[in-house]
């Protein structure tokens, strides 16, 4: 008797880790299209593959490279000091490629109040493949690189299976903004019906100085997405590995820039897992990394700010000029912070110096170490990954 009831706690231990994203790994064209997880392997590494950063999948990370984060990250801003809301499924805390330092405890605004371990337990996976585009660790050679690693993520939860509802998106704005002060939210979810209250939640959030990003929706027609539809948020668009608009990303004046959005890589819910998926929910986190990395130096950066800054960096695709297609364009990096310290002029902070980055001044044995100090954290991160694993076999789950 105790040892069935050892295997039932053992299994409610298990839950909360595979959640029902394990029902949504592969392609399923049942799920709406930002719903399909694919899991990519370290055999799915192409031979020769260059690597962005000392993070195992960072040579698949095609999407880094088009927006020029290889020359973005020299910057030295990593959005330390800012607080990203990600209104959405939750965040794992087991990825083991998100510091938990970084995770604030969160909220539960969702129907389903399953708080073991975490009040914002992701059970979908949706926030979790958000917050890694986002933040996800850079330099720990495991999982990914993040755009802005040194920001603090607030996950408020509003849904615990596939859809939100507008009620629990909008007390999850509120909360973002009262409770946890965000400086940026990311809003990868919508609905078709304009809504009031919507609307003056994210009116509300602006007033504030928060930075509002969104989605423009994926049903590929000129349908409105709301929040993505309203005029003081940051509506994203998806394009491919081409710089070609994505079919499913929607079309219409709502569109204000574009950013990679097809088969772009991030993390699993699960510790060292990483996926592959689709979507304009997904486009989203990359504008709002990018806006966390400026908050960074620029604090006072608002949301008409932040709009003119994209306006006058992105890269201009489809018809020349604005179109609703492509919007003002695919948002570059690089160009971005140009065009942030254009605009601000000496009204910024300086970042601290990357930890990363060696001192030009270093001698040959300061880079010694350094390299034997990367080197270290490679082997205890593949130990970690030898034991988690291990243990799952001896449970008989993999």
């Amino acid at each position: 008797m105790k040892k069935i009831l050892a295997i039932l706690m053992a299994i409610c231990m298990l839950i909360p880790l595979f959640g029902i994203n394990a029902f949504a790994q592969e392609e399923d064209h049942d799920l709406p299209i930002d719903y399909q997880f694919k899991k990519v392997e370290e055999k799915d590494i192409p031979a020769n593959t260059k690597e962005i950063s000392f993070d195992l999948f960072s040579g698949l990370q095609w999407d880094m490279k088009m927006i020029g984060m290889e020359e973005g990250w020299k910057s030295g801003l990593t959005g330390k000091g800012v607080r990203v809301g990600i209104v959405d499924s939750g965040l794992s805390d087991y990825t083991m490629d998100i510091d938990r330092d970084r995770i604030l405890k969160g909220k539960n605004l969702s129907p389903v109040k399953l708080n073991i371990g975490s009040p914002v337990l992701d059970t979908v996976g949706h926030g979790t493949f958000i917050a890694g585009i986002i933040g996800a660790t850079k330099g720990n050679g495991i999982g990914i690189a993040g755009m802005a690693p040194g920001v603090t993520f607030a996950p408020v939860k509003c849904f615990s299976t596939l859809f939100s509802t507008p009620d629990a998106e909008i007390e999850g704005i509120y909360a973002a903004v009262d409770e946890y002060e965000c400086d940026v939210i990311n809003l990868s979810s919508g609905t078709p019906s304009n809504n009031k209250k919507l609307q003056n939640a994210v009116q509300y959030a602006v007033s504030k100085g928060v930075i509002v990003v969104s989605t423009v929706g994926n049903e590929g027609d000129a349908t409105y997405n709301y929040p993505g539809a309203y005029e003081d948020v940051i509506a994203v668009g998806s394009v491919d590995k081409n710089m070609n608009v994505s079919s499913f990303s929607n079309k219409n004046d709502s569109v204000f820039v574009v950013a990679p959005g097809e088969d772009v890589y991030s993390l699993g819910t699960l510790p060292f897992t990483v996926y592959k998926s689709s979507g304009t929910s997904f486009s989203a986190p990359f504008v709002s990394g990018l806006a966390a990395m400026l908050k960074e130096k620029y604090p006072q950066m608002g949301q008409k700010d932040f709009g003119e800054i994209l306006k006058a960096s992105s890269k201009d695709l489809g018809e020349p000029g604005y179109d609703t297609s492509y919007g003002y364009g695919l948002i570059q990096v690089p160009q971005a912070i140009d065009a942030a310290e254009t605009y601000f002029g000496d009204a910024g902070s300086d970042p601290e110096p990357s930890p990363e980055a060696p001192d030009s001044g270093s001698s040959e044995d300061d880079q010694s170490t350094n390299s034997g100090s990367l080197v270290s954290d490679r082997v205890k991160n593949l130990v970690q990954k030898t034991l988690f694993y291990s243990i799952l076999k001896k449970l008989g789950i993999r």
